[in-house]
């Protein structure tokens, strides 16, 4: 699918910017991620935790549209229009990491230990690296 893709489906659509809804989107972000950070994840419960990780993730996602004037209701698509704003947007690995959310909320998937962790990691150096680079002035 590409951005032309979305527009038509309406999966993407332009809108001014809303720095409240920003702020509060940034808030609950870093909610969750906390939650994640303290909780004590094992092999348990590691993809419970992949998924709150991700929807994290998916809040700062979210923000980068919104202050680009997009406000995005697909997965999919928040990569499409991320990956046409900037060049350097690893989506790639964001499809990894969706495809891998979805698994574990749509279909009962299970992930091992160490992979979940490995992936509750990368999830959350991309939040920051996106963070750092689109929305510093929020910290």
């Amino acid at each position: 699918m590409d951005l032309v893709d979305c527009e038509k489906k309406g999966f993407v659509r332009k809108v001014n910017v809303d720095e409240g809804l920003v702020k509060s989107l940034i808030e609950m972000s870093k909610l969750k991620e906390k939650v994640v950070n303290e909780s004590n994840v094992n092999e348990e419960n590691v993809s419970v935790y992949v998924s709150l990780a991700y929807d994290s993730l998916k809040e700062i996602l979210d923000c980068v549209c919104l202050m680009n004037g997009y406000k995005v209701m697909s997965h999919v698509c928040v990569g499409v229009v991320l990956k046409n704003l900037f060049k350097n947007f690893n989506f790639e690995d964001f499809d990894r990491m969706r495809w891998i959310r979805n698994s574990i909320n749509y279909y009962g998937e299970k992930v091992e230990f160490d992979q979940g962790k490995e992936l509750i990691n990368n999830i959350f150096k991309m939040k920051k690296e996106l963070f750092e680079k689109f929305l510093i002035k929020y910290k």
